[in-house]
């Protein structure tokens, strides 16, 4: 058994003892690969794939897990089926790509005889159509064998066939899973020193100058212009340095889009397009750079101006980069003649990182995830956490760190960020409709001075938040567990977790001590009470729906307002007028 196989089979045993799913313990290695390979890719807890990704049951329609990612203004939807075997099938491929076009893209269920156990992924599917959210899909078939495999040689046909990146649709092997793992697992960035080449004027030669330098107190900045070849030569330097590309953007706020958006592809086009691709400069916004060293050149060398840095980061013109190296890795003379402009700028300033990478970054959705990973309320909130016995993944990779070994659960700062929005700023509706807005909200109360929540997210050491971070975690955790026992005769518990857990807090709320929540009698007390109450507002607004000849969706119903209003009248419960500073307090 090589390292490969040892390192997987020993996470689908620790899964598959984690999360039972089958008393014939090869079926049971056959699902943990399911949550294995999901999480692995997706960068996810275990717990979360099996609570929220992963497609349940045996009327999945081929279908193991799909995640819908909040991207602001539109949603990737990630789609996996997963197969714990050597082999390629290439009936199985299609089987899959054809059930997805059938019962997503195209809405047609007619003979579709097993897929009940997909049906509240169909209903947000339609209902964020509904709404005009474009959707992106993602497909990845994942098979725990590879692609080239001599003792299975029809694998490498069948991967060469179906693999279409450009079209996203990825076959994904052992040796990728393996090496995603392994990528994710690797904690600190080795120091990266790389030289710069600025090109010089072209205009005078009186005046070849090919740098524009200037500093604002202790920042310096440097402007030039590089062939695009070298930026590459950067990137590809940093993976051979560190195994990955990633690190190269750890502080960027966002991720590769594809050559799929709009963006990118009238990009793409223009590199592929002789005429236009040489004024490339003129129409691409170019890369803005951060490094800990710089050093600017007094005078060029042999007519040549070299610019040495240490541990760069791209922060702005990640898309710009990865076009231009998916062209280079193709053949490097797709780029001959065309040059990108770069700004870099020497800090090791934190703050104004933060500032220079908000700034630069406006064509697409930030991702407020990793902008309020280096928060101090956060890293506080781990601490919390972490003594708790809970690992509060915060960055990516720590799922799968040495670390993650010494707890028994592991959960997303996101996920307890939206239903502490749902439960003590109580807003059940806002975090079902929007993680995205959950964030953003987040974000600000921890960076702008004078915000509402300001006293809680900035970071002190004597906010509330915490412990109220850590109640909303157990009522979550309470409300998962109770959905894997309860949901086979309570269809409505499929959509309903955030308003479950608001319904809990408010019902244990008037004990005013949020030790209660750790009492798991009081905590299903509340939970019976919640679902009983659930179950009659939703009732009634099927019936309205019927009373008018419309069809009732429980994703748009729980993603609106009425939905927490209607359960308020319900319960008599009467909004606070001064819940900014009531959190204050409530410890």
């Amino acid at each position: 058994m090589n390292n490969k196989e040892l390192f997987i089979n020993g996470y689908l045993t620790r899964v598959a003892n984690q999360f039972p799913q089958s008393a014939d313990q090869n079926q049971n290695i056959n699902l943990a690969f399911e949550i294995f390979s999901i999480s692995a890719f997706l960068d996810k807890p275990f717990q979360e794939v099996f609570d929220n990704i992963l497609v349940k049951g045996s009327r999945d329609g081929g279908i193991d897990g799909i995640w819908f990612q909040d991207q602001g203004e539109y949603y990737v939807m990630h789609v996996f089926q997963c197969k714990n075997k050597r082999s390629l099938a290439a009936n199985e491929i299609d089987k899959f790509r054809s059930d997805f076009r059938d019962i997503f893209t195209y809405g047609n269920k007619v003979g579709k005889q097993n897929i009940d156990d997909l049906k509240r992924w169909m209903d947000e599917y339609k209902q964020i159509s509904e709404q005009g959210i474009v959707i992106e899909t993602k497909l990845y078939f994942i098979f725990n064998g590879l692609n080239i495999d001599p003792d299975y040689a029809n694998n490498q046909q069948i991967y060469e066939t179906y693999n279409d990146v450009e079209n996203d649709f990825l076959i994904v092997d052992s040796d990728t899973l393996y090496e995603k793992v392994a990528d994710l697992s690797r904690q600190k960035r080795k120091e990266i020193k790389f030289t710069f080449h600025p090109q010089v004027s072209n205009i005078s030669a009186l005046d070849s100058q090919g740098i524009y330098t200037f500093a604002i107190q202790d920042i310096r900045a440097a402007n030039f212009r590089i062939p695009a070849t070298e930026l590459c030569q950067l990137m590809a330097y940093e993976e051979q340095t560190n195994g990955s590309i990633a690190s190269l953007f750890e502080e960027n706020i966002r991720s590769f889009l594809g050559i799929k958006v709009r963006a990118n592809k009238r990009m793409n086009e223009t590199l592929n397009k002789r005429e236009d691709a040489v004024y490339f400069p003129f129409l691409n916004n170019g890369i803005t750079v951060i490094c800990e060293q710089l050093i600017i050149p007094k005078s060029p060398q042999d007519d040549k101006y070299l610019l040495p840095i240490t541990n760069p980061q791209i922060v702005n013109g990640l898309q710009t980069s990865w076009v231009l190296y998916n062209n280079y890795i193709k053949n490097p003379g797709l780029l001959k003649d065309i040059y990108v402009n770069i700004r870099i700028y020497e800090t090791k300033d934190k703050t104004l990182v933060e500032k220079i990478t908000d700034a630069t970054n406006t064509q697409t959705p930030i991702n407020y995830r990793d902008k309020i990973s280096n928060k101090d309320f956060n890293m506080l909130t781990k601490e919390v956490f972490n003594n708790a016995g809970i690992n509060y993944i915060t960055k990516r990779g720590e799922n799968f760190s040495k670390e993650s070994l010494k707890f028994d659960d592991s959960i997303e700062s996101e996920t307890v960020i939206k239903y502490w929005f749902a439960t003590f700023f109580e807003e059940p509706q806002t975090a079902k409709n929007s993680i995205a807005s959950v964030l953003q909200k987040i974000f600000d109360a921890s960076t702008f001075d004078k915000h509402p929540l300001e006293d809680l997210f900035d970071g002190k050491k004597e906010s509330a938040v915490y412990h109220q971070l850590l109640t909303a975690y157990r009522i979550y955790r309470h409300v998962q567990n109770q959905k894997q026992l309860n949901i086979a005769d309570h269809e409505v518990l499929a959509y309903a977790d955030e308003l479950m857990s608001y319904g809990i807090y408010k019902y244990l709320q008037s004990e005013n001590d949020l030790n209660i929540y750790k009492e798991e009698a009081k905590l299903k007390e509340g939970y019976d009470d919640t679902l009983n109450v659930i179950e009659q507002i939703v009732e009634k607004d099927k019936q309205a729906h019927i009373q008018i000849g419309r069809t009732f969706s429980y994703n748009a119903y729980f993603k609106k307002p009425k939905s927490k209003v209607d359960f308020n009248n319900e319960k008599n419960i009467l909004e606070s007028d001064t819940l900014f500073e009531d959190l204050k307090n409530i410890r």
